[in-house]
């Protein structure tokens, strides 16, 4: 078994995990692994305008790192992927509603989060970092 299916059965697990959790926190039954191979579809929430990591491109398709992940993560599954498009403020409430199976969007961990779904190990740390001119060095921010 390569990395990348260890790590995708691993992410599987625990993100139907969250669903599960989530959805008995709301009084809503989210679908189990087993049922979710049965169906043949696993329902993906991404970004539609967050490029490069999810977004649509030029010709109506879903694409970027987190589509990717979530094509690879459906071929591991044996199943076909249906992507949903959320935005920042909806993450929580899709997976608690049932109305997807997955987040696959940048998802910081807080403590009223995870009072209600469950995070997967980050598969993913993205980091921010200023670039200046030589001629205009940045040492202080509040220069910024």
């Amino acid at each position: 078994m390569s990395i990348i299916q260890n790590f995708t059965k691993k992410i599987a697990a625990v993100a139907v995990a969250a669903a599960a959790l989530s959805a008995a926190t709301a009084a809503v039954e989210a679908r189990p692994l087993d049922v979710i191979k049965q169906s043949g579809e696993v329902v993906i929430g991404v970004f539609s305008d967050k490029a490069p990591f999810g977004y649509v491109d030029s010709q109506g398709k879903y694409a970027g790192y987190d589509v990717y992940f979530g094509d690879r993560l459906a071929k591991d599954l044996g199943v076909k992927v249906k992507y949903i498009s959320v935005d920042p403020a909806s993450r929580v409430e899709f997976l608690v509603t049932g109305k997807v199976d997955i987040i696959l969007a940048n998802f910081t961990v807080t403590k009223d989060r995870a009072e209600k779904v469950d995070f997967a190990l980050p598969y993913m740390k993205v980091a921010l970092g200023v670039v200046s001119p030589e001629s205009a060095v940045i040492t202080d921010v509040k220069q910024l």
